[in-house]
């Protein structure tokens, strides 16, 4: 599932393919769903003639600010992601909903599995900072408010906005903290461990482009339809069984959240 680092790389890209200052001349929603509780008849309304001023980001949403009341928050879910065409629009079979753009420029929303959601409002409701701008401070803060596990808390989006399965287990393994570990146990130097863990990871994924793993057909790829660079750099997330990079030890898996998790028993205790 897109996390963060994806998220981000294909809002840049976005903004260099000259998304921003188009109008949005036509809409067409492929599956009604993706644009639930609206009907597709009164999303359409809504956005089309709208013009987008600006791309944003918090967390796994992606955020098209409009010049409207409105802005476009889009969450990729498990399989989203989007693509350009220019001219004579030609919808693809996994697409959901098309923005026609000011210029001959159209935007597709692809999403093979259709769990991908596009919502009218201010901002996403509900999220804690995000994991790009979070400082210490806050951080601090927030983990002395609970004694929760601490993969359940980083999946938490109230939490810290865009972390996922994968940079949480990449997180942990690098802070060499055990993912059942509860927070208020941590120290000082453990929790300062964690913060550094999480925004390195997460910057790590955004420079190398997002995280790709396999090949499937609802696989990450980019606006341009290219796999993220981070796949080859995961340290334990999809290579249970596998040796530790740091140990040499057989990799663990166990079930969180009902979440798969991989760590390191030695490494990891």
């Amino acid at each position: 599932m897109p996390e963060l680092p994806e998220v981000e790389t294909i809002r840049r890209q976005l903004r260099e393919a000259g998304v921003n200052g188009r109008v949005i001349e036509t809409v067409h929603v492929e599956w009604p769903r993706t644009v639930d509780p609206l009907s597709p008849a009164v999303f359409r309304k809504q956005v089309a003639g709208c013009t987008i001023e600006r791309l944003s980001r918090h967390g796994k949403w992606l955020i098209f600010e409009l010049d409207g009341e409105n802005n476009l928050l889009v969450h990729l879910r498990m399989t989203g992601g989007f693509y350009l065409s220019q001219g004579t629009l030609k919808k693809g079979p996994h697409d959901r909903a098309i923005l026609q753009l000011s210029g001959g420029l159209n935007l597709h929303f692809r999403d093979p599995r259709k769990f991908g959601r596009m919502r009218l409002g201010a901002f996403p409701n509900g999220l804690g900072p995000d994991a790009m701008e979070i400082g210490p401070r806050q951080f601090f803060q927030t983990l002395e408010k609970t004694n929760r596990g601490l993969k359940a808390l980083l999946l938490d989006q109230s939490f810290i906005a865009g972390v996922g399965n994968i940079y949480a287990d990449e997180a942990l393994f690098e802070a060499r903290l055990h993912p059942e570990r509860r927070a208020g146990t941590l120290s000082e130097d453990e929790k300062l461990a964690l913060y550094h863990a999480v925004t390195q990871v997460i910057q790590a994924g955004v420079r190398n482009g997002g995280t790709s793993l396999g090949d499937g057909q609802g696989n990450y790829t980019d606006l341009n339809g290219n796999s993220g660079g981070h796949g080859e750099r995961v340290k334990v997330y999809g290579r249970a069984g596998q040796p530790c990079v740091v140990c040499g030890n057989p990799l663990s898996q166990t079930k969180v959240t009902q979440r798969t998790t991989v760590f390191c028993a030695h490494c990891q205790k």
